[in-house]
């Protein structure tokens, strides 16, 4: 056995097919990105929530014989990084096993959100759009993340959050839609999935309520000029900065490509995304689905090219090195 660390990339979890392919296609891009650098022998991918494997499964498998790094693909630090990986960590005993970062904040993503939007116009309001979060550090997360956004589109950028937060999202869309600008928002999601579902519903619906409104209102949802556009997660199927709503399903896992590289692909097993403490959709004062949708969609396979940025690989390669 060589002495390289081994590592544990520890995401969310989503009972979305597409998500889980678009997670899997990071594993994949950041295993090949490592082993070609010489930095990591054994690589897990595992969850914090909703598919298996969990993080104790991961630790128990990776090899007690050299250190080990657990890389959250998680974009800020509330529970699941303090509690739940933390836990995990005590759990483990003295095996010499390494929490890293999380993604976010990172003037990088800030880079990755801009290229998503479309061109922005003078009168545009942007809005950076984040799952929000019981725990106010991955809330104040949130926030210096919108402040890089800012300041690598050279203009103002608010923050509105789906689930917990100071600033709901619905409220920032209702009253963009008095107003009748354009509202652009920057998705602050890593994948598809449950919140972006639910971003996708909140704009719709907002949608649906300005064309019905009584012919006095102004019509702000009948003018291409103004309405609102949701950019694509950080990962996208083909990267399309502001192609139509992708619908997602629990149509099959893929990992095939990953068989050697990523132990054990995500499983079927799906947990209530209700449960999800860090990003609990109980608190959205919109409202939120029971489950994500099951409606049929195609099969994910082949929407994983070009879906990984460089730029996200780097910065789960740098988040292993400081850890080490």
């Amino acid at each position: 056995m060589t002495g390289l660390p081994s590592l544990g990339l520890i995401s969310h979890g989503t009972s979305s097919a597409l998500g889980q392919s678009l997670i899997e296609a990071l594993a994949e891009a950041v295993i090949d990105d490592l082993r070609a650098r010489g930095l990591v022998d054994e690589v897990m991918l595992g969850h914090v929530d909703v598919q298996d494997p969990g993080v104790d499964e991961v630790i128990d498998r990776l090899p007690a014989d050299r250190p080990a790094v657990l890389v959250p693909l998680l974009l800020s630090p509330g529970y699941h990084v303090h509690v739940d990986l933390a836990e995990a960590l005590e759990g483990a005993g003295d095996r010499d096993i390494r929490l890293a970062s999380t993604l976010g904040p990172d003037p990088r993503l800030a880079r990755i959100l801009a290229e998503r939007l479309p061109r922005l116009r003078d009168g545009d309001e942007v809005v950076l759009a984040a799952a929000g979060s019981s725990d106010e550090r991955a809330n104040a997360s949130c926030e210096e993340m919108g402040r890089l956004l800012a300041d690598e589109l050279g203009r103002a950028v608010s923050v509105g959050f789906l689930a917990g937060g100071s600033a709901p999202l619905k409220a920032i869309v209702e009253q963009n839609r008095q107003i009748g600008s354009r509202l652009v928002i920057a998705n602050y999601l890593l994948a598809p999935g449950f919140f972006d579902d639910l971003a996708r519903t909140l704009i719709s619906e907002a949608d649906s309520s300005a064309e019905s409104a009584p012919a006095s209102a102004p019509d702000v949802g009948s003018d291409a000029e103004q309405g609102t556009v949701l950019a694509s997660p950080l990962l996208a199927p083909g990267a399309d900065p502001v192609g139509p709503s992708v619908a997602h399903s629990a149509g099959p896992s893929v990992a095939d490509s990953a068989a050697g590289s990523v132990a054990d692909s995500p499983g079927s097993s799906v947990a209530d995304p209700t449960a999800n403490r860090d990003e609990n959709p109980a608190a959205n004062p919109a409202g939120s689905p029971a489950a994500e949708p099951s409606a049929p969609t195609p099969d994910p396979r082949g929407t994983r090219a070009d879906a990984v940025p460089a730029g996200l690989v780097d910065i789960v390669r740098d988040r292993l090195l400081e850890a080490l």
